[in-house]
């Protein structure tokens, strides 16, 4: 297994938010848009997508986050799960 690069490695988050908890706090708290959800995290909806599509969350907007849902800081971001190695297998 080669060692990431540093580009890969200043590309790559160290932390996620947990995948689904946008949704699940949405549905349970009875958060109608994104908007509003984006509004209670003190962040814009754009960045509220960024944060969707796997981007690493600043420490306030994690902060945030909990001290609004009552949520413990690592209740909210995880370690994303690597990329799988390509199969170099070659047939024969």
């Amino acid at each position: 297994m080669n060692a990431p690069t540093v580009t890969e490695v200043a590309e790559s988050p160290v932390r996620v938010l947990r995948p689904g908890l946008l949704d699940r706090l949405k549905i349970n708290n009875g958060i109608k848009s994104d908007d509003a959800l984006a509004r209670i995290m003190g962040i814009s909806r754009a960045t509220l997508q960024r944060y969707r599509n796997g981007a690493e969350p600043s420490l306030g907007a994690v902060a945030l986050l909990a001290d609004a849902f009552d949520l413990a800081l690592g209740e909210v971001v995880v370690k994303p799960e690597p990329a799988p190695e390509p199969d170099l297998a070659v047939a024969s």
